[in-house]
């Protein structure tokens, strides 16, 4: 069962309620995410996608969403200029390195799971017009997109 109650597939939370527990769950999600207009921007819609699609801070469901928004999302594979902004290369840099064995051999099985459901989906996330989603129960959401969310 998911540590966050977001994370379950049939979450009657809405998102804007998600995305509270998603920011209680780690200190430091809400302040200090980027300096720049444009690195705010980028990580609120990256915490969106996060609850919309399950996934926790854990390392390994960092690799999954990064996956999900490229191939889930409308942004594509426009985002890797914003997971190479100064203010993204700053997380990466605060990875241990023992820590990434372990997950890349998890992102085996996991990477190609989201792909496989990513041309799944009806259509894509809306990943800069998710504020309209907001008040929308995350269950309703994932039926509308065709999301399943990998435990």
């Amino acid at each position: 069962m998911p540590a966050l109650d977001f994370q379950n597939a049939d979450c009657r939370l809405t998102l804007a309620e998600g995305l509270a527990e998603y920011y209680r769950s780690r200190d430091g999600l809400v302040d200090g995410r980027g300096v720049s207009d444009a690195a705010r921007k980028f990580f609120a819609c990256h915490d969106a996608a996060h609850v919309v699609f399950g996934c926790s801070t854990a390392l390994a469901d960092e690799a999954a969403v990064k996956i999900w928004s490229f191939f889930g999302t409308t942004a594509g594979l426009s985002l890797l200029a914003d997971y190479n902004s100064p203010e993204s290369k700053e997380i990466y840099e605060a990875i241990r390195w023992r820590d990434v064995p372990p997950v890349a051999l998890r992102s085996l099985v996991v990477v190609p799971r989201v792909i496989a459901r990513c041309l799944r989906m009806r259509k894509r996330w809306p990943w800069a017009d998710y504020e309209s989603y907001l008040e929308k129960p995350l269950d309703e959401i994932r039926r509308e997109f065709g999301i399943r969310v990998v435990a």
